[in-house]
């Protein structure tokens, strides 16, 4: 009988502990750090007033990075064409999310940045700058949300020399996943404990 109880809570011991173990089966595998982007692009007016877009130059440029992209050699990026939004500083509204804001390709793997959002922005004939969110791809990398920053100067003809930096945002444990997982292995230790009370 010992024998018996004693393998039954081995056996539940091992379930529940596995359940409870997955937490941290994931491997760590976000993207970290920062890129930086060399350039130059032209825009349709002043933000503020109407429909604003911003054209991209050929020619962008990775530049250099820090985590995930340290050590990476300068080399040429590929940028999306234009985007456009309304509204100036805090108020502007991108009109669409925008899938390989910019990408770049290097030893077999693939770096790219999807653009969802501005949360700040500005463009007057001699400067630009912006901020917004989005999401950074990398090949054996999971999505990893990110910011970004846009400043550039320009001789006043709404034609500027940009600096893009996309930087990994901080990330936060799945609370939801974490609440579900620690629930079924208290469940599990909850059911060990009516089974070897039964056997008894």
């Amino acid at each position: 009988m010992k024998a018996t109880k004693f393998a039954s809570l081995f056996g539940c011991l091992v379930v529940t502990l596995v359940s409870i173990g997955q937490l941290r089966a994931v491997p760590n595998t976000i993207i970290t750090g920062s890129a930086s982007f060399g350039g130059s692009r032209t825009a349709s007016a002043a933000s503020g007033v109407g429909l604003t877009t911003v054209y991209f130059a050929p020619g962008w440029a990775f530049q250099d990075g820090t985590g995930t992209f340290a050590g990476i050699l300068s080399q040429a990026a590929s940028f999306t064409s234009s985007f456009s939004f309304t509204g100036d500083g805090n108020s502007v509204v991108l009109t669409r999310p925008i899938t390989n804001f910019w990408s770049f390709t290097v030893g077999g793997n693939t770096y790219s940045f999807n653009l969802s959002g501005l949360t700040n922005g500005h463009i007057q004939s001699d400067a630009m700058v912006f901020t917004g969110t989005g999401t950074l791809f990398a090949t054996g990398f999971n999505a990893t949300p990110a910011t970004f920053s846009i400043n550039g100067t320009g001789p006043g003809d709404f034609t500027f020399q940009l600096s893009f930096v996309t930087n990994t945002a901080t990330s936060t444990p799945d609370a939801g996943s974490t609440f579900l997982l620690t629930s079924f292995g208290l469940i599990g230790l909850f059911a060990c404990r009516r089974r070897i009370e039964r056997q008894t």
